[in-house]
C-alpha cells in the first residue's frame, strides 16, 4: 500500500514536471499568434486609411509584446503618416532596437529618414537592409538605397544599387528610370533608350520619363517620339520642373 501511494506520488509530479513546460509553450504560443492577429488587423486598417484603429490595434499587440519589431514599426508608419514625426521615429527606433535583423523594419525606417531629407541615415539603414539575401523585396530596398545614394550624390553607389534592384527584378520601374538617366548623362544613349523603354512597358508616364524621352528622342534623330513626349509633358504636367527645363533648351 504504501509503495502504491510513492508510486503514485512519483508519478503526479513527473507529470507536473512534464505539464508546467507544455502549458508555458502553449500560452506562449498563444500569444504569439493573438500578437499577429492584431498585427495583422492594424496593418489592414492603415492600408484602408483607418488610422485610430490601425492604433488600436498595434496597441494591443504591443500591451502583449512590447519588443515586437513589426508592431512598432506599424505604429512608426501610423505616426508618420499623422505628421508626428519624433513619435513616429520613437517607434522606428524601438523596431530596429528589437528586430535589428528584418529588412523590412529597416526599409520602413529607411524610407521615414529619407521622407525627412536626412538622406546619409536613409543610406545606413536601407544598406543594413538590402544585406538580407532572403527578404521578398530585397528589390525595393535597393531601389530606395539608389534613390538616397543619388540625393547625395554618390553616382556610382546609386548606380549599382539601381543596377542590382533591376537585376533582382527585371521590372523594377523607378531603377529602370533613374538608371535610364544616369545612363544618358553617362552618354551611353543605347542603354538609356533601351531602360527607358523598359520603364515604358511597366509604369506610367511621369514627368521624368517624358523629359528622358525627348532627350533621348532628340540624340537619335526621332522627331515622331520627341514630339509624342513633348505634347504629353505639356498637355499633362505644364507645372513641372521637367516641362520647365524642356521649355529652356528650346
Amino acid at each position: 500500500m504504501i509503495r502504491t501511494a510513492l508510486l503514485l506520488g512519483i508519478c503526479l509530479m513527473v507529470l507536473s514536471c512534464v505539464n508546467q513546460p507544455t502549458n508555458r509553450s502553449a500560452n506562449k504560443r498563444m500569444a504569439e499568434e493573438l500578437v499577429q492577429r492584431h498585427l495583422n488587423l492594424g496593418v489592414g486598417y492603415l492600408r484602408n486609411g483607418d488610422l485610430p484603429r490601425a492604433k488600436e490595434k498595434l496597441n494591443k499587440a504591443l500591451a502583449i509584446d512590447p519588443k515586437n519589431g513589426m508592431a512598432n514599426s506599424a505604429l512608426g508608419l501610423v505616426f508618420a503618416t499623422e505628421g508626428e514625426n519624433e513619435l513616429a521615429e520613437q517607434y522606428f527606433k524601438k523596431s530596429v532596437r528589437y528586430d535589428s535583423d528584418s529588412a523590412r523594419v529597416r526599409n520602413r525606417y529607411g524610407a521615414f529618414l529619407f521622407a525627412e531629407k536626412r538622406y546619409h541615415e536613409a543610406v545606413e539603414q536601407l544598406s543594413k537592409a538590402s544585406e538580407n539575401t532572403f527578404y521578398e523585396n530585397r528589390s525595393n530596398v535597393f531601389e530606395n538605397l539608389g534613390v538616397a545614394y543619388a540625393r547625395i550624390g554618390e553616382l556610382e553607389n546609386a548606380d549599382h544599387a539601381f543596377s542590382r534592384a533591376i537585376r533582382l527584378n527585371s521590372e523594377q520601374p523607378r531603377a529602370l528610370l533613374e538608371l535610364g538617366e544616369i545612363r544618358f548623362e553617362q552618354l551611353n544613349y543605347v542603354e538609356a533608350r533601351d531602360l527607358l523603354l523598359r520603364h515604358t512597358q511597366v509604369a506610367n508616364r511621369s514627368p521624368k520619363s517624358l523629359w528622358l524621352c525627348i532627350r533621348v528622342a532628340r540624340i537619335f534623330d526621332n522627331n515622331d517620339d520627341e514630339a509624342s513626349c513633348v505634347v504629353t509633358l505639356e498637355g499633362t504636367f505644364p507645372g513641372s520642373d521637367e516641362y520647365q527645363q524642356y521649355k529652356e533648351s528650346l
